[in-house]
């Protein structure tokens, strides 16, 4: 049972069949002889798993385990690894970067692979690994000249490739913010900071399975993983503890910003305060003059006084000068 949004996919199928030296698309599954065609490999890339019954269908034909269908149709899955007898099987997170809404977005690739085919089931229709397709069809890289599990590699590791896009747009966005709150009119809501913690989250939350999935693809004895591949996959293992490094360094200075920010707030704060403070203050003994001269008792000699009026004036003008110059010698303004 699929569990994503039917509504927002489609299932597409590509096709490829290659050699070093050849690579062609074809469009019926339904002809596929790879058993009885070892000198080629075959990539099967499905976009959008909501057709249920084609994806059975593709299942049947290739001996995927009804388990691992079940982790294909399940786009909530954690990464993961998985070795049956005909193949082995692969949960992957992808991330991608909105670079308009400046979203982060997750999607669940899926790979079961074996002797001479792959076969790549990508959650959205996007077209997410169309990059590697080109790659291949113009025969950029080693995917062709290798085999099938090197075809695996190379998908993880744009998958993984993806993970550095993500971060360095938080490395930007975290910029930003810093040099904004040590300007004079920073403007950063909460829900900015709140929003890159999320996506930080999101990084590490999918990074920590990804490691354990390319240490254990390293670590596999099995007979369809070349132990020419196993560099290649070091090399990926490397790639991903320094995303898990950044990420935790990303998340360490948004916690930071994230205190300045409350900081400069409070230090906002107590400044209006502290300015509300002192004009209270310099009022209050103005306001006690003009209290008593306020109490209109009949016999009060400073009522009938000619120049009383001004006389209480220039005092009160007198009293709050004194007291600015005190509030500035003491520097508290």
């Amino acid at each position: 049972e699929f569990t994503g949004e039917k509504f927002l996919t489609k299932t597409d199928l590509t096709i490829v069949r290659y050699t070093e030296d050849t690579i062609q698309s074809m469009e019926d599954p339904g002809s596929l002889d790879w058993k009885n065609d070892p000198a080629h490999n075959y990539w099967l890339d499905i976009r959008g798993v909501n057709d249920t019954v084609f994806i059975e269908q593709i299942g049947h034909k290739f001996g995927i385990h009804p388990l691992a269908m079940e982790d294909i149709l399940d786009v909530d899955q954690r990464p993961k690894m998985d070795e049956y007898d005909d193949g082995i099987f692969m949960t992957l997170v992808a991330l991608k970067l909105d670079h308009e809404s400046y979203i982060l977005r997750k999607e669940q690739v899926t790979l079961f692979f074996g002797k001479n085919f792959l076969i790549s089931f990508q959650e959205d229709a996007d077209d997410f690994l169309g990059a590697i397709r080109d790659r291949m069809y113009n025969k950029r890289g080693k995917i062709r000249g290798k085999g099938i599990d090197y075809l695996a590699y190379s998908i993880i590791d744009y998958v993984v490739d993806h993970y550095y896009e993500a971060l360095d747009h938080i490395e930007r966005r975290i910029s930003e913010i810093d040099e904004t709150l040590h300007s004079d009119h920073s403007h950063i809501s909460n829900e900015v900071l709140h929003d890159l913690k999320i996506q930080i989250i999101r990084i590490r939350k999918s990074i920590f399975p990804m490691r354990e999935v390319i240490n254990k693809f390293i670590r596999s004895e099995n007979q369809l993983i070349n132990s020419e591949t196993d560099v290649y996959l070091r090399d990926l293992a490397d790639h991903s503890f320094q995303i898990s490094d950044m990420s935790e360094t990303y998340q360490d200075m948004v916690n930071s910003l994230h205190d300045l920010h409350q900081t400069e707030i409070s230090n906002k704060l107590n400044n209006v305060m502290k300015m509300l403070t002192i004009i209270s203050t310099i009022f209050i003994p103005l306001n006690f003059i003009a209290g008593v001269f306020g109490m209109n008792f009949e016999f009060m000699p400073e009522l009938h006084a000619k120049y009383g009026y001004y006389g209480a004036l220039i005092a009160m003008f007198i009293i709050a000068i004194c007291l600015l110059y005190f509030f500035r010698k003491k520097r508290w303004i």
